[in-house]
């Protein structure tokens, strides 16, 4: 099916659509379980960043926006929670461009999606590293690894999006994998951003403590359903986001974050009777703290998935761990040089991001 949609490298420079916004706006719908968010640029563009699942009838939320065009439509990954409404809204909407992680999935969900993008004629970008332009505005698009053996999670589609000094990220559902990809092959652009929609809608298995600790958000926007059946958002994805302000659409609705062109930016929640919730100056990226609030991550006692949040240790080095906790706890925190590939410089980088500890054990 992908092989015979219409591709193109060109018309990156968006014609502008037919209204004009006073500022940038992100908008993370609120869809449940799942996520789409909404970009709108000063000079008029409109780009959709997923669909959520077909229940959420995104479709109907961006009319009430007053969305009347999308010139591109992203998604991020195949799963149903993200493109589960994507065939209404690309039959609804016809954007004139279309971008995928370009890795087969096999449901219906996937063929109704592509077969749209066919019916309508949106031009495909191919999800490559790039910059799209919108106005002022730049999208920076960060490519999925191209590994369909690490699945779709692992090959989301994540965009910088940038607006004088306002930086935003979305990442898709990026688990550990991508992020260490992503730091290896595009290190620049995992840079301090002032909004992070959270990964994996606030998995413990989503965001990891070396990314976080490399963007130090100011603010982040956790999409994510009531009541959900997986508990997110997790404790252990809450515990690293430290003192940045949280908003979440299951508690909060639909978030409105307003960039204005000299700055300024508010934060507006739906079901907050449309309070602002954070207004003013930013405090400088330099300044934020980025910790696991009141508890830390204990070597010796948290399980495998609790110890992948503690920056450089992945699935893999999380299992050494409580291998070799086993056979001997580990006395300090510099004792994880007792881990392959752990070595002093990381141990440094390791400490500083203040997750890891070992509690005091009274003798018998």
């Amino acid at each position: 099916m992908r092989a015979s949609l219409r591709r193109t490298a060109a018309a990156l420079l968006l014609l502008l659509a037919s209204t004009f916004a006073l500022a940038l706006e992100l908008i993370v719908l609120d869809v449940g379980q799942g996520l789409s968010v909404v970009i709108r640029s000063p000079s008029g563009q409109s780009v959709l960043y997923d669909a959520g699942p077909g229940s959420a009838n995104v479709a109907s939320q961006l009319r009430e926006l007053g969305v009347e065009a999308l010139d591109l439509v992203i998604a991020s990954h195949a799963h149903a929670d993200h493109i589960g409404g994507m065939e209404e809204v690309i039959r609804a909407f016809e954007p004139r461009l279309y971008m995928d992680n370009a890795i087969p999935h096999s449901t219906l969900t996937y063929e109704r999606t592509l077969r749209a993008v066919e019916a309508v004629g949106s031009a495909l970008l191919e999800p490559v590293r790039r910059t799209i332009r919108l106005g002022d505005v730049r999208l920076e698009i960060l490519p999925p690894t191209g590994k369909p053996e690490l699945g779709q999670n692992n090959n989301s589609i994540g965009v910088r999006v940038s607006y004088g000094d306002f930086h935003a990220l979305l990442p898709g559902d990026a688990e550990g994998p991508q992020w260490e990809w992503w730091r290896e092959q595009h290190p620049d652009l995992l840079a301090p951003v002032d909004l992070h929609v959270a990964s994996h809608h606030g998995s413990r298995a989503g965001d990891t403590g070396d990314a976080i600790g490399l963007l130090t958000p100011h603010t982040v926007a956790i999409s994510v359903g009531t009541d959900n059946p997986y508990g997110h958002p997790h404790d252990a994805a809450m515990a690293l986001y430290g003192t940045a302000y949280i908003v979440r659409t299951d508690t909060d609705g639909r978030v409105r974050v307003r960039v204005e062109p000299e700055g300024g930016v508010l934060v507006e929640a739906e079901r907050n009777t449309g309070e602002t919730l954070a207004a003013g100056p930013r405090q400088p990226a330099a300044d934020r703290t980025v910790n696991t609030g009141s508890s830390c991550i204990d070597l010796n006692r948290a399980q495998a998935p609790e110890l992948e949040s503690i920056r450089h240790i992945g699935p893999e080095r999380a299992g050494s761990i409580v291998a070799l906790r086993a056979k001997a706890p580990f006395a300090t925190v510099a004792d994880l040089v007792r881990i392959d590939g752990i070595g002093a410089a990381r141990i440094a980088e390791i400490e500083e991001q203040g997750v890891a500890c070992v509690a005091e054990v009274s003798d018998p």
